[in-house]
């Protein structure tokens, strides 16, 4: 399904943090085949190889969203249309990627203390402190995200501007931020299915191999898990494409430039 002109979509609207999460996840979903059309080497290479290709993958998504932003639905396009949009979206989408995998080290870390904390006598509390910094800075920086990635504020603005809106929506972001990762980390989890499947299989023909058993999985048992890896990472990364609209939803909420208005049914 395409948008037209006729059929404009008003991005920059105050609106509730659940109407954010549902229109933008309705909108994403129904042209889902458009946005496949265009987005499609991005995703694909960032399943097979996550580093580099996730910068292509999030600079397309940040195109197409700031497209949508500027005409209110969804035009036409392909790759070599949006290609200038692309390259303008380079650098600032490069800077939220590498914002995304700082706060991923962070949640790693917090995690490792724990396992430390279990075989090393570490205390557990180093793990606590670290996952509570990695939450109380995550809904900060992920404003900040939204206008690097959606704004054209220099991006030491976006810094400050980002912590000032944060915390003055604290509370909407925070219900945002919940319900977000929540809905999307159950429906990515689909995705996930057929590499659990597989690694249980892997791990049992492991353990009954090393205590002496043949080795009865499959030849092709290792083409598997790398289908069911890749199936894995194309499920995560359309998930994040459809909820990304969300997103963008609740930034225009935040800095929506129009009188505010009664919220409308879509």
């Amino acid at each position: 399904m395409e948008t037209t002109g006729e059929n404009l979509f008003q991005v920059k609207k105050e609106r509730s943090y659940i109407s954010c999460l549902v229109n933008g996840c309705s909108y994403g979903f129904r042209h889902l085949g458009l946005l496949f059309r265009y987005i499609w080497p991005g995703l694909l290479l960032t399943a097979v190889f996550p580093l580099p290709f996730v910068f292509l993958f999030a600079a397309q998504n940040d195109a197409v969203l700031r497209k949508w932003t500027e005409l209110g639905y969804l035009p036409r396009m392909t790759v070599k249309s949006m290609r200038s949009e692309i390259g303008q979206c380079a650098n600032r989408s490069a800077i939220s990627v590498l914002i995304d995998i700082s706060m991923l080290c962070f949640v790693i870390a917090g995690f490792s203390l724990f396992a430390m904390s279990v075989f090393y006598g570490i205390s557990y509390w180093w793990g606590i402190i670290v996952l509570l910094s990695a939450f109380f800075l995550f809904i900060p920086l992920n404003v900040v995200e939204m206008q690097i990635s959606f704004s054209n504020l220099p991006i030491v603005e976006c810094f400050s501007s980002g912590y000032g809106i944060a915390f003055r929506n604290y509370g909407k972001l925070f219900a945002f931020s919940f319900l977000y990762e929540l809905l999307g980390g159950l429906i990515a989890a689909l995705g996930t299915i057929p590499f659990q499947v597989l690694l249980a299989a892997g791990m049992q023909g492991y353990m009954g191999w090393k205590m002496g058993d043949g080795w009865n999985l499959p030849l092709l048992f290792p083409l598997y898990f790398l289908l069911a890896v890749w199936i894995m990472y194309v499920v995560i990364l359309t998930v994040s494409l459809v909820f990304s609209f969300s997103r963008c939803l609740m930034w225009g909420s935040l800095v929506n430039e129009v009188p505010a208005q009664a919220e409308a049914d879509r």
